[in-house]
C-alpha cells in the first residue's frame, strides 16, 4: 500500500460525502431522499459489491480470526461505555445510546469504500472487510445491539429483531457467496453484477452526507467526547494490539483495524430510534465521528503501515 496514493483515493471518496451534504443543503436532494438511496444500496449495490469482492479470492484462517477479535474487542468497548455513562451519570436512555455509538462502526458503507481506496491491489483487502463487517459488525449491532438498545429502554428484547436482518439481502449474500466463492460464474453474469457493485462507494458516500445534522452538539458535549475516544480511538487501538496475539497480521490486520477505526454505524441510530434509545444523541455522535474520521482514517492508514 503506497500511504501517499492511498490517501489521495481517501480524500476522493470523502469529497463524495460532501457531494451529498451540498446537495442536501442547497436543496437539490431531500433529507428523505436518504431512505431511497440506502435502499437501493442495501439492496441492490452492495449485495452487489459483497459478491464480487468474495468470488474467486482465498479464505484463509486470519480472516475466521479477526472477525472473532472483533467481536470480543466490541464487548470490551460496550463494558467501556457502560462504565463511562455511571461516572457521567448519564440516564439509560442515552446510556444505551453511548454504548451503541461507542462501540458499533459503519464498516459497510464507509469502511468498504475506504478498504477499496487503501488496498486497491490486494486481493485479501475485500474479503477481509466483508468477513469483518458482516459477522463482527451487522450480525452484533443487529442482535447484541438491539438488545443493548432495547434493556435501556425499559424494552424487552425480542429475537425477531435478529430475523428483520436476517432477511436483508447483506448477511445470505456474504454466506451465497462464499458458498460459490469457487464455483464458475458466466462472464456476462459477472460483468452485470460488477455494473451494480461500482454503485456502492458514490451512493454510499452521498447516503451519508444527506444523513449529516450537527443538531443537538451542545447538548451532550462530554458523552460526545466518551463516544469519540472509545470508538475511533480506542477500538482500533485494541484491534491494533489484540491480532497480533492470535496470529492475525498483514494486509489482514491493517484492513481489520481500519474497518476498526471508522466512525458510528448509521444503522446505530435507526436502531436507537426503534427502540428509544436517545435517537437525538446517537445522530450527534454519527455526525461528529463522521466528521472527524477526515483526520482519523489517515492516522489509522500511517498507523497499519
Amino acid at each position: 500500500m503506497q500511504i501517499a496514493d492511498a490517501l489521495s483515493t481517501v480524500l476522493s471518496v470523502f469529497l463524495l460525502l460532501l457531494v451529498g451534504y451540498g446537495a442536501k443543503k442547497s436543496g437539490i436532494l431531500k433529507p428523505m431522499d436518504t431512505q431511497a438511496v440506502n435502499s437501493i444500496v442495501i439492496n441492490l449495490t452492495m449485495p452487489a459489491f459483497i459478491f464480487i469482492s468474495i468470488h474467486n479470492q482465498s479464505i484463509d484462517a486470519s480472516m475466521v480470526k479477526a472477525p472473532i477479535v472483533g467481536i470480543v474487542m466490541e464487548f470490551v468497548v460496550l463494558g467501556l461505555a457502560y462504565v463511562a455513562a455511571r461516572l457521567l451519570k448519564l440516564n439509560r436512555p442515552t446510556t444505551g445510546g453511548l454504548m451503541l455509538a461507542a462501540t458499533f462502526c459503519n464498516s459497510g458503507f464507509l469502511g468498504y469504500p475506504m478498504v477499496a481506496a487503501a488496498f486497491p491491489a490486494d486481493s485479501r483487502a475485500m474479503p477481509t472487510a466483508v468477513m469483518f463487517d458482516e459477522f463482527a459488525m451487522a450480525l452484533i449491532l443487529n442482535s447484541v445491539g438491539v438488545a443493548v438498545a432495547a434493556t435501556f429502554a425499559g424494552r424487552h428484547f425480542q429475537w425477531v429483531s435478529l430475523l428483520e436482518f436476517l432477511k436483508t439481502p447483506l448477511f445470505p449474500t456474504t454466506v451465497l457467496a462464499l458458498i460459490l466463492r469457487t464455483t464458475y460464474i458466466p462472464p456476462v453474469i459477472l460483468k452485470t453484477i460488477g455494473f451494480l457493485a461500482a454503485g456502492t462507494v458514490p451512493l454510499a458516500m452521498i447516503s451519508i452526507g444527506l444523513s449529516l445534522s450537527g443538531r443537538s452538539l451542545k447538548k451532550y458535549p462530554a458523552p460526545l467526547a466518551v463516544g469519540f475516544i472509545l470508538k475511533m480511538v480506542a477500538l482500533p487501538l485494541l484491534m491494533f494490539a489484540a491480532l497480533p496475539l492470535v496470529g492475525v497480521g498483514g494486509v489482514v490486520k491493517q484492513v481489520t483495524i481500519l474497518e476498526s477505526a471508522v466512525p458510528t454505524a448509521v444503522v446505530s441510530g435507526v436502531i436507537a430510534g426503534r427502540y428509544g434509545s436517545n435517537e437525538e444523541f446517537v445522530a450527534a455522535a454519527i455526525f461528529v465521528t463522521t466528521l472527524l474520521s477526515v483526520a482519523v482514517i489517515p492516522a489509522a492508514l500511517i498507523l497499519v503501515q
